[in-house]
C-alpha cells in the first residue's frame, strides 16, 4: 500500500471514530438506564411548578434578574437560584430547568441542594453514593459532568463537577431543554 493511500485509510478511519464517538456522546443519556426522579427538587423546588406559585413565591421572594431567551425565560431569585420557564402559551410561567451555582464571592456559597442532600462543595462519591450508579457522564464547559435521568418523567439531574472533584453546578431539567 502506498504512503498516500495509508495516510488516506489512516485520515478516513480517523473520521469514522470521532463521528461514532461524538453521536454516542450526544445520546449517552438516552443510552443510560433511568433513575426515579419523580421526588427530585432543588431548595424545594420541582420542573414543572410555576414561578407564580404562591408558595414559590413566598420562598424566593423576587426576580433579581431576567435573561431573555427565544423559548425560556431565565431568572435570577434571591438565595442564590436560578429557573428557566416556558414563555409564553398556555404553560407560561412553567419551570423547566433549575440551577444553583455559587456566589461571585466564593464557589460553593450557597445553602441550596437536592432532595437527598447534595449541595455545592460536595463530592463527586457523595453523588454516586446518594445517586447509585445509573448514570451517564460528559464534560462540558471544563466541567466533568455526572447526569442521571428519568426515563418515565422526562427529566435530568446533572452535576458539573471541577478538577478538586467538587460539585460546582447542580441543574435539574426537564429532559426537552437544551
Amino acid at each position: 500500500m502506498s504512503k498516500k493511500r495509508r495516510t488516506l485509510s489512516t485520515s478516513i478511519l480517523l473520521i469514522g471514530v470521532l463521528v461514532v464517538f461524538n453521536y454516542f456522546s450526544a445520546y449517552s443519556a438516552k443510552l443510560t438506564k433511568s433513575t426515579n426522579l419523580s421526588n427530585e427538587s432543588i431548595g424545594g423546588v420541582k420542573i414543572h411548578e410555576s414561578i407564580d406559585d404562591r408558595r414559590f413565591i413566598t420562598q424566593y421572594d423576587k426576580r433579581l434578574t431576567k435573561e431573555d431567551n427565544d423559548e425560556y425565560d431565565y431568572y435570577h431569585w434571591k438565595g442564590g437560584l436560578e429557573t428557566a420557564s416556558i414563555n409564553s402559551g398556555k404553560d407560561e410561567g412553567s419551570i423547566m430547568r433549575v440551577i444553583i451555582t455559587g456566589t461571585d464571592k466564593k464557589d460553593f456559597d450557597n445553602p441550596l441542594h437536592t432532595a437527598k442532600g447534595v449541595k455545592l462543595g460536595d463530592t463527586k462519591e457523595k453523588v454516586l453514593s446518594l445517586y447509585g450508579n445509573k448514570y451517564y457522564k460528559s464534560h462540558e464547559q471544563g466541567a466533568d459532568i455526572i447526569g442521571y435521568i428519568d426515563h418515565k418523567k422526562k427529566l435530568t439531574l446533572e452535576f458539573w463537577c471541577i478538577d478538586s472533584g467538587q460539585v460546582a453546578e447542580i441543574r435539574f431539567d426537564d429532559s426537552s431543554v437544551n
